[in-house]
């Protein structure tokens, strides 16, 4: 259940293909001034950072999202997950997604689960078309049968992002 749930809070459920092997940058983050091009975006996870959430929380999720307007200072993410979109602040080519998902899915009346859901990401672009980043994912539940993982537990994974021209 808990796997299904983040799935949908993920900022790609709908796999197109695999970037699971993408190395990260290996010069770390850039400082240029970078805005990322409008458009339809690839996002794929490729290393785990941390779990606290044990086995039950699955990440690795690859897919598809859209940059709808973009400036100097921000720019706007229409996830193509069934989560609203969301603004990330941008400076030097630097991005902060602070509010990427908030979000509580009551399970009830079937299962007596209310899991609330908290993520962020951040990372930098290389060019306006690529970029690589961190999302962290904070969850917790209510109810008495929230033993799917240890709750309240978080993951991060990191990411790529590149543009689909």
């Amino acid at each position: 259940m808990t796997r299904l749930v983040l799935i949908g809070f993920l900022v790609a459920c709908n796999a197109s293909a695999s970037m699971s092997s993408m190395p990260p940058n290996p010069d770390g983050p850039t400082a240029v001034d970078v805005t990322p091009a409008t458009g339809m975006w690839q996002y794929g996870e490729f290393t785990p950072v941390s779990n606290t959430c044990g086995t039950a929380i699955s990440s690795f999720e690859d897919g598809n999202f859209a940059i709808d307007s973009a400036s100097s200072a921000s720019f706007h993410i229409i996830p193509n997950d069934g989560t609203a979109p969301f603004t990330c602040t941008l400076s030097h080519g630097s991005f902060d997604c602070r509010n990427r998902a908030d979000r509580m899915v009551s399970k009830r009346p079937a299962v007596d689960a209310v899991i609330t859901v908290h993520a962020t990401a951040s990372g930098s672009f290389s060019s306006s078309t690529a970029g690589t980043g961190q999302q962290h994912v904070d969850l917790s539940c209510t109810g008495t049968q929230c033993t799917l993982a240890t709750f309240p537990c978080a993951f991060s994974v990191n990411f790529s992002i590149f543009t689909q021209r």
